[in-house]
């Protein structure tokens, strides 16, 4: 199985480092391109359909697993279960494919992202139960099962979209993502997690090769929501084998960057929108609930850009604070213990807390100073920011 795991990865590498380049081109002629602006931080047009290259060489890899597993000519049960999922992570990968070439809006994208995911817990991918540390037993989440699902899988699927926004940092986060989870359900002798898992670790490190600072593809909304909503599903198939509270704390553990940039971003929005109508009281809150998915220049790889970090040193730490976080969930599962659990992810709390904190601490003084600067400039000497200096793609 091991043996079969690592060509599965090198088939997927390989298919993904070859259809890239003619799908630089397909981009450029069908118009997928991401242009420079304001909140750019590329300087030429760059092609935005990295997503289809990653599903080709996915689906190559895990072609050839299931081939040499025999799982291809003795299907093993449970087909329409896995079968929803595909179908669901194609119309992702479809649906933002489309909006990589003509847009589309947020309303609608998140109208199917709800659909997909009601479509996996119908299948069966369902949040049903949790552990809590420190009580016995298991909590049945019951009737609110769907809702859950549905939060857990809709938020990560957006998280990963979130934090594309320098080259390579989200396919490089999904990387150490996916291979977290690829080494987790080996250990468990989870055969389907694990063949999706290596074919996903494959084509990731096949793309980056294009995708890492100065790109030459990026991944699009067809490769965020793809991978998103693939690993988001993955997670909760591996938490109904185990419904401790180390199977609750693992999957946070491994997505926790995503899910903490955009936790943060969510809070930033929602207090922007407080702060412009103090008084307008919750109905105002809701009515203006949309634009907590209007794009800003807020997130983590921004703060880092502005204190000075260049795109490959502001990733490159934003791959360390993933890389610890995988460790820890990797120690979480081996131990399996509670107390571990505990202890982990207070000390990883505190710790990315207070990273955070500098952080913006730093961010803050050096946009004060930039700002009282632009402030003393007489307006002759200023002149408009160059394309190369726009800031901010997602």
């Amino acid at each position: 199985m091991w043996l079969i795991g690592l060509v599965t990865t090198a088939v997927a590498c390989g298919t993904t480092w070859v259809v890239t380049p003619p799908l630089v081109k397909l981009a450029r002629r069908v118009g997928a391109i991401d242009h420079p602006g304001p909140r750019k931080i590329h300087a030429d047009p760059i092609p935005r359909i990295g997503g289809l290259a990653i599903f080709l060489g996915f689906a190559a890899g895990l072609t050839f697993a299931a081939f040499a597993t025999g799982y291809a000519v003795h299907p093993p049960g449970r087909v329409g279960y896995w079968s929803v999922l595909g179908a669901a992570a194609v119309v992702m990968l479809a649906l933002g494919l489309v909006d990589d070439v003509r847009s589309v809006g947020f309303q609608t994208k998140f109208a199917v992202q709800v659909l997909c995911a009601t479509a996996v817990w119908w299948a069966g991918f369902r949040v049903e139960s949790l552990g809590i540390p420190f009580v016995a037993g298991n909590i049945d989440v019951g009737i609110f099962s769907l809702p859950v699902t549905i939060l857990w899988v809709v938020g990560i699927t957006n998280a990963f979209n979130l934090i594309d926004g320098l080259d390579g940092l989200a396919a490089g986060t999904a990387l150490i993502t996916t291979s977290t989870i690829a080494i987790i359900s080996l250990y468990g002798g989870r055969i389907a997690v694990s063949a999706i898992s290596v074919a996903l670790v494959g084509a990731l490190m096949g793309f980056l090769r294009y995708n890492f600072n100065p790109a030459q593809i990026f991944l699009g909304d067809s490769g965020s929501m793809f991978l998103g909503f693939s690993l988001a599903v993955v997670s909760i198939h591996g938490s109904q084998k185990n419904v401790t509270a180390v199977a609750v704390i693992a999957p946070l553990l491994i997505m926790g960057y995503p899910i903490l940039d955009t936790s943060v971003a969510i809070a930033r929005r929602l207090h922007a929108i407080r702060t412009q109508s103090p008084g307008g009281g919750m109905i105002y809150l809701a009515r203006n609930a949309y634009r907590v998915f209007l794009p800003d220049r807020g997130h983590l790889h921004h703060r880092l850009l502005d204190l000075g970090l260049s795109q490959r040193s502001a990733v490159v730490s934003i791959y360390g604070v993933a890389l610890a976080l995988a460790a820890a969930a990797l120690a979480l599962v081996f131990t399996n213990s509670v107390k571990v659990a505990i202890i982990l992810a207070a000390m990883l709390t505190l710790s990315t807390l207070g990273f955070l904190a500098v952080v913006l601490a730093r961010t803050r003084v050096v946009r004060r100073r930039e700002r009282d600067l632009r402030d003393d400039t007489p307006p002759s000497q200023t002149r408009p920011a160059a394309s190369g200096e726009a800031l901010g793609r997602g």
